[in-house]
């Protein structure tokens, strides 16, 4: 039916092609950085380059002995080379150790031979405003669990936040435990902070996805409120089979974050993208990706989690 849709557009809309030659764009390379600092201890940096479409070579997954500087208040952090991946950091990447604060000023330099040097700055957001939270059956149904967090909004700042949510299963059968985990992917239809979708969206079936499930809103439509989000979600029921021995579990984290305005802005067009139908399929214009790095492309951008210890399932 989608498809079908498109064709209907296409042949509706008018467009323009233009015809260019890929090796006469005459772009530089640039250094990519990546970096989201948060109150958690060890902060990762992803440093590589960027390829320029006329040259046809493999893309850099880092550059190695770069000239990195990491202030938090103007002062000098120590940066560290990690090699191979870790439970805790990826293969080759550079990190700092330590734990930031509400507005703690952050700022980041790089330079490597033969490319621009880049700067970025962020400042860390308070904690997320946490009042409550509840999950509990949605009205009659017996498989949609509405997960509701209640939090206080700062009428004296723009402020941008949000929650994820994971979702541990564990089965028994004969004393031996499998555990899986997985990110939930909410039903919008009842949280109309990220439920961005009009009648004419609906209609043709248009997307709303959030990158990662990181389900992002900021206070333009609650500013100083209290506010209850209200997500709703697939639910089993925890059940024992007696006879074949076997146990299904389930249990929830809910991770609540504090967004600077790049963090913000960053998923922001993540989400533009992965949803804008129309371009992928040549309808409209494709998306830019935001950035915040002077000389340079990708983001650093900072947030405060506040996480909730596994919570059991509700009956």
């Amino acid at each position: 039916m989608k498809k079908i849709i498109y064709l209907i557009l296409a042949a509706i809309l008018s467009s323009c092609t233009y015809h260019f030659e890929l090796d006469e764009v005459d772009a530089c390379e640039k250094l990519v950085l990546y970096c989201f600092p948060s109150n958690k201890d060890t902060t990762v940096i992803q440093l590589s380059k960027s390829v320029p479409v006329s040259k046809r070579e493999p893309l850099d997954k880092s550059v190695r002995n770069a000239d990195i500087h990491f202030t938090v208040n103007g002062k000098e952090q120590a940066i560290y080379w990690n090699e191979d991946s870790t439970s805790s950091l990826p293969a080759q990447c550079y990190y700092t150790l330590g734990k930031w604060g509400k507005n703690d000023c952050l700022q980041l330099q790089a330079a490597s031979t033969g490319l621009p040097a880049i700067t970025a700055q962020t400042v860390m957001p308070d904690n997320f405003p946490l009042k409550e939270i509840r999950l509990a059956p949605k009205g009659d149904s017996d498989n949609t669990l509405q997960v509701l967090v209640t939090f206080k909004d700062d009428g004296g700042t723009n402020d941008y936040y949000g929650i994820r949510l994971i979702k541990k299963e564990i089965t028994t059968k004969d004393g031996d435990e499998d555990v899986s985990f997985q990110s939930v992917e909410f039903d919008l239809k009842d949280e109309p902070l990220l439920n961005n979708l009009s009648d004419l969206d609906e209609i043709f079936m248009f997307s709303n996805r959030f990158f990662q499930n990181l389900y992002i809103w900021d206070d333009e439509k609650i500013p100083g409120k209290e506010y209850t989000v209200r997500l709703n979600m697939d639910y089993q029921k925890d059940y024992d089979v007696d006879w074949d021995n076997f146990s299904y579990r389930e249990e929830y984290k809910i991770y609540l974050y504090k967004l600077s305005p790049e963090f913000y802005s960053y998923f922001k067009t993540l989400n533009n993208i992965n949803n804008n139908d129309l371009g992928n399929h040549g309808l409209s214009p494709m998306l830019h990706h935001y950035t915040n790095v002077s000389n340079g492309i990708g983001v650093v951008g900072a947030c405060q989690i506040t996480e909730t210890e596994w919570l059991k399932n509700v009956h």
